[in-house]
């Protein structure tokens, strides 16, 4: 090593293990890394402090995002490839994704917004659905999705203080309408069933209340300080806002106060407000589009199962099945060493249905169902979009039919045709791995084997540290408190987690995890630490297989690249705080592991965690 290297990586090292060096490290993590951080004080920093400078102005803010990235272009080029002459006919399903691609990458100007909002008002019902797709239309967002009562202030809120260009404050579009503006453009489009004196009273009202200065008791109902009523943040009018807005300076606490009384409209009556109001800007707005990533991405969201199978069809990793199957059997069998070992003093039955449940747990690399005796997965396929109509020039129409069928799918499992229902930013549309109790299994896109996550060619530390861990996770959830109950069928067995409860070691560990990290984040926070546990004990102790000949196993510098690989996964732009609703923000996720892991502490020479404060919490 050269001096230079030695002094940088001086003041990483506070025990006797030899450091990290650059020439142990692939260039795909090496570029990532932040040499001057102490990995014993904040190992995502020092493995993944130079994430953001490496991927600036790229078009995602985490490896899991960047795997997207990759999976939507695959797509996206697909769907763009002219059909062979003389080749088979595609599928309906397959010709349904092209079409939505087709109308999604079309340019979207106002005059077909203004007629699908006016479909909109006709509708007998209008649902979270009808004003997702209308606010899409109307205010040229991105899709907002599974509106409902709960979060639909937070979703005016990001249409209020999106980036985008400032609004210009003069202009009469920001005006409230008068009565002459109102009826004129009420003979263009009278709302049904109501007459336009009973419209514009409500008109008038809403109005004078998202243009009138905020009271004192309002301004402290919206304040996250009480003691703090002003607006130090200034919001300038948005760009393509269509409401009227404030003669006054407006901060944080309006947008709030404005976000929560829109949310709070009537959906029908407020679809036809802003189409009255947009009628009158539609002249001011140039065509608008999505770019062909998004549209691919859009594809992949609404129609998932068709999507999946299109790229299965090209995907050159589909071999790696019987590696991860190979892996998550070493899993299951350091796992069920465990729960063997009894730390818990299980009776007997809870031990059976403990280890029935891992035995019966199975893998699938795929949302699609393995090919059936009776019926192919096409044949399926075919069946699952049977009443889905999708239209090559109309985008619009079919943003509402395809969450219609979301909604529809999630309501009612096609359980006949064993298709795995995926719900809409949820379960099997995206990059995320997850574990499904009702099924007793795990899936993990096809989309995960990518660079620099997976190459077929790797080595066995990297994909056990990496794929190893994620398997380990998503098999921990199926013990994890809240899903432990279920059995080795996808049955739900309450009386069985209740006498798990009866163990004193397993209760105080349960309590020890949600005194740490919070109730909401324990199960999150057990299957983090437990999936590395599992992960590191089938590479480095159990011994099998071509692992054992690996050139450099049970060294020091080989555990160390263990957890860096591991923290790797994680690395992100960590003020986007990816999945922090639900995991907590990356960088806490990799600390909390390192925090109470002694093999990192070991391999990093950091004071051991035994003689701190900070011991493991540890269910099995």
């Amino acid at each position: 090593m050269r001096a230079i290297e030695w002094l940088l990586l001086m003041p990483i090292l506070s025990g006797p293990w030899p450091c990290l060096c650059r020439d142990q490290l692939p260039n795909s993590l090496r570029r990532h890394m932040n040499r001057s951080a102490n990995p014993c004080t904040d190992f995502y920093e020092y493995a993944c402090g130079n994430w953001v400078r490496t991927h600036q102005d790229r078009p995602y803010s985490s490896l899991i995002g960047k795997l997207d990235h990759v999976y939507h272009g695959r797509l996206a080029k697909l769907l763009e490839q002219a059909t062979t002459p003389g080749a088979p006919e595609e599928h309906r399903f397959v010709r349904m994704l092209r079409h939505y691609y087709t109308a999604c990458r079309s340019p979207l100007g106002a005059t077909p917004s203004a007629e699908f909002m006016l479909r909109l008002c006709r509708m007998v019902e209008v649902d979270g659905n009808s004003l997702s797709v209308a606010l899409t239309t109307l205010f040229q967002a991105d899709v907002l999705l599974e509106i409902n009562e709960s979060d639909l202030p937070a979703v005016w809120a990001s249409l209020i203080l999106r980036p985008s260009a400032e609004g210009d404050r003069n202009a009469s579009l920001y005006q409230p309408l008068s009565r002459e503006e109102f009826d004129q453009l009420w003979r263009i489009l009278p709302a049904p069933g109501e007459s336009p004196d009973e419209v514009w009273q409500k008109v008038r009202h809403l109005e004078e209340v998202i243009t009138a200065k905020i009271k004192p008791e309002e301004a402290a109902r919206w304040a996250t300080n009480p003691k703090d009523t002003g607006a130090q943040v200034l919001f300038p009018v948005p760009a393509y806002w269509m409401l009227p807005w404030p003669t006054y300076e407006t901060g944080i606490l309006y947008v709030t106060h404005l976000s929560h009384h829109l949310a709070s409209q009537p959906p029908r009556f407020l679809l036809h407000y802003l189409l009255l109001r947009s009628l009158r800007r539609d002249a001011e707005r140039p065509p608008w589009s999505f770019t062909r990533l998004e549209c691919a991405a859009q594809a992949r969201l609404f129609i998932t199962h068709a999507a999946v199978w299109l790229v299965e069809q090209h995907h050159p990793h589909l071999q790696a099945n019987g590696t991860l199957q190979m892996l998550f059997g070493e899993l299951k069998q350091q796992f069920g060493l465990r729960v063997r070992a009894n730390r818990n003093k299980f009776s007997a039955a809870t031990q059976r249905f403990l280890l029935e449940k891992l035995e019966r747990m199975s893998l699938r690399l795929s949302i699609l169902p393995s090919p059936g005796v009776v019926e192919s997965v096409e044949q399926r396929l075919e069946q699952h979009y049977r009443k889905l109509r999708i239209n090559a020039s109309d985008y619009f129409g079919n943003l509402l039919a395809v969450m219609e069928h979301s909604r529809r799918q999630e309501e009612r499992a096609d359980s006949k045709y064993d298709l795995q229902p995926v719900k809409v930013y949820g379960y099997g549309t995206y990059a995320s791995p997850f574990f499904m109790p009702r099924a007793n299994a795990l899936l993990v896109p096809l989309s995960l084997l990518e660079a620099p996550l997976f190459r077929p060619d790797q080595r066995q530390v990297l994909t056990y540290s990496s794929l190893g861990f994620i398997l380990g996770h998503e098999l921990s959830h199926g013990f994890a408190p809240v899903d432990v109950h279920f059995d080795a069928l996808g049955r739900p067995n309450r009386s069985k987690s209740k006498s798990m409860l009866t163990s004193r070691r397993y209760l105080s560990q349960a309590l020890c995890l949600q005194r740490r990290h919070g109730s909401f984040f324990a199960d999150e926070k057990f299957a983090d630490l437990n999936g590395l546990d599992l992960a590191y004990g089938a590479y480095f102790e159990a011994g099998a297989g071509a692992v054992a000949g690996e050139p450099g196993r049970g060294t020091p510098a080989q555990k160390q690249l263990f957890f860096f690989n591991f923290a790797q996964f994680f690395c992100s732009d960590d003020k986007n705080l990816e999945d922090s609703e639900e995991h907590g923000s990356d960088r806490l996720r990799v600390n909390d592991a390192m925090a109470s892991f002694d093999p990192f502490r070991q391999a990093y020479g950091c004071q051991s965690v035994r003689s701190g404060t900070r011991s493991r919490c540890q269910l099995y």
